[in-house]
């Protein structure tokens, strides 16, 4: 009885070390890297569904709604970057990055050249066929939950429209 006890403690420790250095302990870097393609895949795809020249419709802040006095478009790219015109002249530009999974879904808005150089907008953002929609928070910079403007608050919803 003796002998199959320590048999059987020796089989599985023995079953344990190989499955560990195999690779079935940890996922293997092929599962890593489908990992990471997958993310750099639904990435992409937010991209290209975000992508195009946006007009600003209407400014939602402190709980009132207006149109802009200006004309104001943006130009967002396959590659996530993007630059703001107002009135056909280069505002400010830079770079978006999404969380396209979350609901609402998220995204970093990556000031890199123009008014607001330096400064990351935390928002959520959806989009229609032609209508798109990004809230983000004015003062303080965390991201919002809602797409609703209140008087009193930070937050800013953006309607735009596709051109």
């Amino acid at each position: 009885m003796k002998y199959f006890l320590f048999t059987h403690w020796l089989v599985m420790c023995l079953v344990s070390i190989f499955f560990s250095t195999t690779g079935f302990a940890e996922p293997t870097d092929g599962a890593n890297q489908r990992e990471v393609d997958e993310e750099e895949n639904v990435q992409q795809r937010a991209r290209e569904k975000y992508a195009g020249i946006w007009r600003i419709e209407t400014i939602a802040s402190k709980g009132n709604t207006s149109e802009p006095d200006k004309r104001i478009i943006i130009n967002n790219k396959v590659d996530g970057t993007w630059t703001l015109f107002i009135d056909d002249e280069e505002f400010s530009s830079g770079t978006n990055s999404f969380g396209p999974t979350c609901e609402p879904k998220e995204i970093d808005i990556s000031i890199t050249s123009g008014e607001g150089q330096g400064k990351v907008l935390q928002g959520i953002y959806e989009v229609e066929e032609s209508v798109r929609r990004l809230c983000f928070q004015g003062g303080t910079g965390s991201r919002p939950d809602s797409f609703e403007s209140f008087y009193g608050d930070e937050s800013v919803v953006v309607t735009f429209v596709r051109e």
